[in-house]
């Protein structure tokens, strides 16, 4: 049975939707997900017979729910070293003492330690924020949060920041 417009009900679509939009806390990048799954479950209906159409949709969102997420982290780990060596690279002064160079790549060391051991959430807000210099509320539109949650992301991220370098 290949997937078509009218085995692809509205239903299964919207169910999809909300469950990749509770997941991602994101709708845009769910409907992007729900779109992909209705193309990955078309060739899978085009390459063998599926008895659970529904089942056989959700586990492809799953799937598409973890890849998306891998790579975000991937993404956020690359985002996060990239914005911790420029910070290195600023704080590198060819004048300095050896000491204090020393002392200074140790700073950055546990500041990179620190931001690591983050939530993905909140490690996204402070370098949004700290680095790329972006409002509460331009945060919360690329999150998919409230400017409240962005505040408490950043609070979470800045106290946690400041305790591991005490």
């Amino acid at each position: 049975m290949n997937i078509t417009v009218s085995n692809w009900s509205q239903s299964l679509a919207n169910e999809l939707l909300n469950y990749l939009t509770g997941k991602l806390r994101c709708r845009h990048t769910a409907e992007e997900l729900t779109h992909d799954t209705y193309i990955r479950l078309q060739q899978a209906t085009e390459q063998a017979q599926v008895e659970n159409v529904r089942g056989m949709a959700f586990r492809i969102a799953t799937n598409l729910l973890i890849d998306h997420q891998r790579k975000a982290k991937t993404r956020e780990q690359y985002i996060c070293d990239d914005a911790l060596d420029i910070a290195s690279d600023t704080v590198a002064d060819p004048t300095m003492c050896p000491e204090r160079s020393l002392e200074n790549q140790r700073f950055v060391l546990a500041v990179r330690k620190a931001m690591n051991q983050l939530p993905l959430d909140a490690r996204t807000a402070l370098i949004l924020h700290g680095v790329e210099g972006l409002t509460y509320a331009e945060i919360a539109t690329r999150l998919g949060v409230s400017k409240g949650q962005v505040a408490k992301l950043l609070a979470i991220a800045m106290h946690h920041c400041t305790s591991q370098l005490d």
